[in-house]
C-alpha cells in the first residue's frame, strides 16, 4: 500500500469539495481530493448562485464564465399558471434589484452543475490541487497528529486534517458518529431533468419557475435551467418515511406535456430523480481533526436557494483557518470557531427554508380560492423568497474569531440588508474610485483598515513582527483608498482615528472606533484573542 500526504484531504468533489481546494490553494496550502464519481453531476439541483458566493466567485476569477451560462436578470420571478400554453394566473415581481450598492456584483441565476464544471476546471489546472476521482473512501482513524482515509483503490491519504464534504449520505459523518437534528423527511421531490423547445411559451416571459396546476390541482412546477432548451420539472409528494419510487419515462413525459399544455410536445428525458427534501443540522461540525462541510453538515431545504451556497461559505471561513494553523500563524484553538460560527448560520439559513417552503401551497390555495388580497400578499411576500439580501449578507457571528462588542446589532430583516462593521459581520463594501471594491482587499491575509489619521495604528501593526505577511494595514486616504474617506470612516463606524481589524475572509475581527492610550498593546490584545501567534510588544506605544 502507498500512501499520500497532503496538509489537508478533502472527501467529496462536489462544488463544496472543490471550493474547499481552490480557497486553500489561495493560501499555498497543497490539498488530495477523492471523489468515487467519475464523471460530472448532470442533472442540475441548485439553480442559483447567491450574491456573497458570487463575491467569492469573483475574487477566484469565475464570476464571467458563471454569467455566460446564467439566466438573464429579468427572469428573477415565479409565474403561476395552470399550463404554460393556457392562461397565466400571476406573476411576483421581479424578485431581486437588478443592482445593488452594497456589492460589487449581484446574484447569478446560474445552474449547479455550470458551477460544478467552473470549479473543476479551476481545480485541474491548479498544481497544489491532487484530485483523484472514482475512488471511493472508506473509515476514517486519527491520532492527536493526523488523520488517515483508506481508499478502495488499496491506498492510504494520511493528512494533518481532513474536510468531509461527501453529501448528505456522509459516510464519514456516519463513521464519526455525529448525529443530525431536524426534520428528516419534509417532503419527497421527483425531478426529472429534459431537453425541449418551450420558446413559443416561455421566451417571452422568462421566469425562474412556472407553478402550474392553479385550478387543475396537479402541481407540476417547470423550473428553467438555462432558459432555453435545458428544464426541470418538479413534483412535490406529502412526506412519507418510505421513498416513492422513480417515475417511469412515461409518467415522466405525461407530467411534462401536461404542465405544459402540449400533447406533442417534443421532449428529451435526461435524468430521472426522486430526493427527499430534509431540514437537519449536524450537532457538530468537528471531530478531532475532521470537519464537516456542506450537506454533510447540514441538509436544507431547496425552497431558499442556500444550501449550495451555505457549503461554500462553509469551507471559505474554514479554509484561513485551516492555513494559519498549517503555517504556525494561530494556534489550533482557532479552529474551534468554525463550528461555533457557521453552525447557527445553517440554522437560521434551515428555518427560513422552510418557511419559504410553506409559501407556495397558500398562494396556490389563494389562487384557488379567487382570493385576490390575499394572494396578492403572498406574492408579494415571495419577493424574500429570492431576493434576501439580509438573510444572505446580514448574518453576523456572534461567538467564534472575533472581540464581540457590547451594542446591540442591528436590527435583523432577512429581506434587507443593513452593512455594519461590527466584529462577526461582513466587512461593508465600499466602491472605489479605480472601480473596485474594498471586499477585494480582504482575501489571503488580515488587514488593519485604519482611518484617515490613524498613523498610530500603522506603528503597532510594524512592532508585531510574528505577524508577517498575514497582516497588512491600509489607511482611509491612501493608496486605493485615496478618494474614499469620508465613505469609509461612515460605512465602518470609525473615527479619524480608529481602526478595523478584517479577517481574510470578510468578516470584522475587531474594532476601535477611536484611538486608545496603547495602540501597541491593544491590538496585541485583540489579535490575541483570535488565537493568532502575534509578536508580544516590547513597550508600550502611545497616541500619535
Amino acid at each position: 500500500m502507498t500512501a499520500t500526504h497532503p496538509p489537508v484531504a478533502i472527501v467529496g468533489a462536489g462544488p463544496v469539495g472543490l471550493s474547499a481546494a481552490v480557497a486553500l490553494a489561495r493560501f499555498g496550502v497543497r490539498t488530495t481530493v477523492v471523489e468515487r464519481s467519475t464523471g460530472t453531476f448532470e442533472h442540475p439541483k441548485a439553480r442559483g448562485v447567491r450574491v456573497r458566493t458570487m463575491e467569492l466567485f469573483r475574487q477566484w476569477g469565475l464570476e464571467d464564465e458563471l454569467r455566460a451560462h446564467a439566466l438573464p436578470p429579468e427572469a428573477l420571478r415565479f409565474i403561476y399558471c395552470d399550463t404554460l400554453a393556457g392562461h397565466e394566473l400571476a406573476r411576483t415581481p421581479e424578485l431581486e434589484p437588478r443592482t445593488f450598492d452594497g456589492s460589487p456584483t449581484t446574484s447569478c441565476r446560474v445552474a449547479q452543475d455550470a458551477v460544478h464544471d467552473a470549479l473543476l476546471r479551476r481545480a485541474r489546472a491548479e498544481p497544489l490541487i491532487e484530485l483523484r476521482t472514482g475512488v471511493t473512501a472508506g473509515p476514517v482513524t486519527q491520532t492527536a497528529q493526523q488523520v488517515r482515509v483508506a481508499l478502495d483503490d488499496g491506498t492510504t491519504l494520511t493528512a494533518r486534517y481532513l474536510v468531509a464534504a461527501d453529501g448528505v449520505g456522509s459516510r464519514i459523518r456516519a463513521d464519526l458518529g455525529i448525529p443530525m437534528t431536524g426534520e428528516p423527511v419534509v417532503s419527497w421531490w421527483q425531478s426529472v431533468y429534459w431537453h425541449g423547445d418551450l420558446d413559443r411559451y416561455a421566451a417571452h416571459r422568462p421566469c425562474i419557475q412556472f407553478v402550474t396546476g392553479a385550478d387543475t390541482g396537479q402541481h407540476v412546477q417547470i423550473a428553467s435551467v438555462d432558459g432555453h432548451r435545458r428544464w426541470i420539472t418538479l413534483i412535490a409528494l406529502p412526506p412519507g418515511q418510505d421513498r416513492p419510487a422513480d417515475q417511469t419515462p412515461e409518467q415522466a413525459l405525461a407530467a411534462i406535456r401536461g404542465a405544459v399544455g402540449d400533447p406533442d410536445l417534443a421532449v428529451e428525458i435526461r435524468d430521472i430523480a426522486t430526493f427527499r427534501v430534509s431540514a437537519m443540522n449536524a450537532d457538530r461540525y468537528r471531530e478531532g481533526r475532521v470537519f464537516l462541510a456542506g450537506d454533510a453538515a447540514h441538509v436544507l431545504p431547496p425552497t431558499g436557494g442556500m444550501g449550495m451556497n451555505s457549503g461554500i461559505q462553509d469551507v471559505h471561513n474554514l479554509a484561513w483557518k485551516l492555513a494559519f494553523v498549517l503555517a504556525g500563524h494561530a494556534d489550533a484553538a482557532l479552529l474551534d470557531s468554525y463550528d461555533a460560527e457557521r453552525r447557527p448560520v445553517a440554522e437560521a439559513n434551515l428555518a427560513w427554508s422552510l418557511d419559504n417552503g410553506k409559501r407556495f401551497p397558500a398562494i396556490r390555495r389563494a389562487l384557488a380560492e379567487g382570493d385576490t388580497v390575499r394572494s396578492r400578499e403572498l406574492l408579494d411576500a415571495q419577493g424574500g423568497h429570492v431576493s434576501a439580501l439580509g438573510q444572505d449578507l446580514g448574518f453576523g457571528y456572534r461567538h467564534g474569531a472575533l472581540v464581540p462588542e457590547p451594542d446591540p446589532a442591528p436590527a435583523f430583516v432577512p429581506e434587507h440588508y443593513t452593512p455594519t462593521a461590527r466584529p462577526g459581520h461582513r466587512a461593508p463594501a465600499v466602491p472605489l474610485r479605480d472601480g473596485g471594491s474594498t471586499l477585494d482587499l480582504f482575501d489571503d491575509a488580515f488587514t488593519l483598515l485604519t482611518g484617515g489619521h490613524g498613523g498610530a495604528w500603522q506603528d503597532a501593526a510594524e512592532q508585531q513582527a510574528a505577524a508577517g505577511a498575514w497582516l497588512r494595514t491600509l489607511a482611509v486616504g491612501h493608496g486605493r483608498l485615496r478618494d474614499a474617506a469620508a465613505d469609509l470612516h461612515a460605512a465602518y463606524g470609525i473615527s479619524a482615528t480608529g481602526a478595523v481589524l478584517v479577517r481574510p475572509d470578510g468578516h470584522v475581527a475587531w474594532r476601535a472606533t477611536t484611538l486608545p492610550e496603547d495602540t501597541v498593546g491593544t491590538l496585541h490584545s485583540a489579535l490575541s484573542a483570535l488565537h493568532l501567534n502575534a509578536a508580544r510588544p516590547a513597550a508600550a506605544g502611545g497616541r500619535r
